[in-house]
This record gives structure tokens, C-alpha cells and sequence, in this order.
């Protein structure tokens, strides 16, 4: 069995002398305590972890393990620099992000309602292998239109009491939609009828498949942006699938290397694609482009940790 948390509660003084005793510099005290006292140590902790030293895994010698202890030359500064860096990264996607969730509105909206006012009710009206998929002891349709119908609930927009003391529900689609998050909005397009999947992604230039792979990539870099947790090196799971050449050629890079499509690199070049389609003269990727180029430097951690390897910046999806 395995032993209860019993770690002592620590003032922000006695946190940051834990810090010290594992080797961590800090070059002004009060200020660093500061940034405890506003930050956290806890939210702060996955920003240093680049920082500390790992030791070979006894267990598997493949593995190495993160220890306590922190590498020579690693300070207090380099953690609050990398979580700032975050910060941003985070704000510059949901940018993006929204703009592409507003457009998938339109675009679902406007191809399911074409079938009918409930499309999205129906499997009639869906790809039924998708649909009726078992998932969680029932089928993925009816899992997915109880989050949705649940999200048209928790809405405390006027429209929504509006049309309750209008009209017998449901919600049309053009009107629900409204209502959903990206994730919702990305189920619903990985089960839409075929030649409604085809014709949203021929908007987009790409095959339907990849542009789902896209579409739950985002999602789940929106997901960790909208919790504020750590994105700048985090491994993403919906990994974006690598287009074909003559859907988008400035695209196909990202199949180069593993790591730009498991790190955050791949998503990037996504929204920067996505965004682009949708309003030709965004500035987005420009200002994508500027922060990575201006990674704070310091020792132990780099870009590269992120999937933006040496010369990522010369693409033509950054132009």
C-alpha cells in the first residue's frame, strides 16, 4: 500500500529555501518570494522541472527519472522567464483558436442545417459507423448529444431563455451551435455525413481526415490554454496527421520529425494554416512567429523543446 501525502505545509520563505537546498539559484530572495506569493509554487513547479538533474531509472535503462536536485547554473529567474513565455503562447492561441472555432460554427451550421433544422439530432443524418460507434456502454452519438444538449443548458446567454419562452425545444443547429465548446464542435465534425465532412474540409483545401486530426489537435491545445497549464513543451496527444503534399505543401514539414508533431510545433503551424484560410491577411503567425524567436534564453531549455527545431522559422507556414 502506498503511504498518505504527509509533506509539511511551508510558508513562501521556507519554499523557496527548499528551492535553494536543492541547488537552485536565486539571485534576488524577496523578489522570488514574491512571485511565489502571486504565482504559486505549485503552478511554477512544471516551469523549473527542465531544470532539474534526472538520474538513469534503475527499473528501466531506457528511462531516466527527474530527482529534487537542480543542474548547475539553473536559477529561479529561468522558471519565471519560461512560465511568462507560457503565458503568452497560451493568449496567442486562444486567438487563433477562437477565430477557427467561430468558423467550424458556421461551417457545421450551415452543412447540417442544409439536411435539416436537427441534423445534429439524427444519425439519419450523420456517417452512422461513426455515430453508432460503442462508446462508454452506449453509442457515440448519444454521448456526444448529451454533452451537447448539457452545454445548451448551462447557457446563461439571452438568446437561450429567449427562445425557451418562444418555442418548444430543441434548438435548431444554426441556433445551438452556439452553445458549444471546440471539443463538442470537433466530435461533430469527425461524425458528420461524409459529403458534409467533404465539403467543409474542401473549404480548407484538405481531406477530411486531416483536417479532423487538425481540428482535435487544436481542442486539445485549447484545453490546456483555457486551464492555464503548461504548453510550451507539453506532449500533445491528438497529434496532427501530416497532409499530403497537394493539400497543403507548406504543411507537409511537420512530418519531418516526430517531435514537431508530438510538442506543440505541429499545432502551431495548424492554427497558422487554419487562420490564414480563413482571413488571408491575419497577423497571427507573424506574431507566432515573433514570440518563439524570442524564447528567453537560458540553460537546459530550449525551442527545440517545443518541436520548433533549428531553422523552423524559414517555412514557408511563417511568411
Amino acid at each position: 500500500m502506498l503511504p498518505p501525502y504527509a509533506k509539511p505545509h511551508l510558508s513562501f520563505a521556507d519554499q523557496l529555501a527548499l528551492l535553494e537546498g536543492g541547488g537552485l539559484g536565486v539571485t534576488d530572495q524577496a523578489k522570488a518570494i514574491r512571485h511565489l506569493e502571486r504565482i504559486g509554487y505549485g503552478r511554477l513547479s512544471p516551469y523549473w522541472q527542465p531544470l532539474q538533474e534526472r538520474i538513469p531509472d534503475p527499473d528501466d535503462a531506457t528511462r531516466t527519472i527527474r530527482t529534487d536536485q537542480f543542474q548547475a547554473g539553473a536559477e529561479f529567474r529561468h522558471a519565471v522567464d519560461l512560465y511568462l513565455f507560457d503565458k503568452q503562447l497560451r493568449l496567442l492561441f486562444l486567438d487563433a483558436i477562437e477565430r477557427i472555432e467561430v468558423a467550424l460554427r458556421v461551417d457545421l451550421a450551415h452543412a447540417l442545417g442544409n439536411r435539416d433544422l436537427f441534423a445534429h439530432r439524427s444519425v439519419a443524418y450523420l456517417d452512422p459507423n461513426r455515430a453508432n460507434a460503442n462508446f462508454k456502454g452506449t453509442t457515440r452519438h448519444l454521448s456526444w448529444l448529451a454533452k451537447a444538449d448539457d452545454s445548451v443548458d448551462r447557457c446563461k446567454d439571452d438568446w437561450v431563455s429567449e427562445f425557451y419562452n418562444t418555442y418548444t425545444p430543441p434548438m435548431p443547429i444554426w441556433m445551438a451551435v452556439e452553445a458549444w465548446d471546440f471539443g463538442t464542435l470537433s466530435w461533430l465534425l469527425e461524425m458528420a455525413h461524409p459529403n458534409d465532412r467533404f465539403a467543409i474540409a474542401k473549404r480548407y483545401n484538405l481531406l477530411p481526415d486531416t483536417l479532423v486530426s487538425w481540428i482535435k489537435s487544436l481542442a486539445f491545445v485549447r484545453n490546456i490554454s483555457a486551464h492555464h497549464s503548461r504548453l510550451w513543451n507539453t506532449g500533445i496527444i491528438n497529434q496532427p496527421q501530416v497532409p499530403k503534399a497537394f493539400e497543403a505543401p507548406r504543411m507537409v514539414h511537420i512530418g519531418n520529425d516526430v517531435v514537431q508533431r508530438n510538442r506543440v510545433y505541429g499545432a502551431a503551424a495548424v492554427a497558422s494554416y487554419l487562420a490564414k484560410r480563413i482571413n488571408p491577411g491575419t497577423s497571427w503567425s507573424g506574431r507566432m512567429k515573433a514570440h518563439w524567436l524570442s524564447f528567453p534564453e537560458m540553460p537546459f531549455a530550449s525551442a527545440a523543446q517545443g518541436g520548433f527545431l533549428e531553422g523552423w522559422d524559414q517555412e514557408a507556414i511563417w511568411a
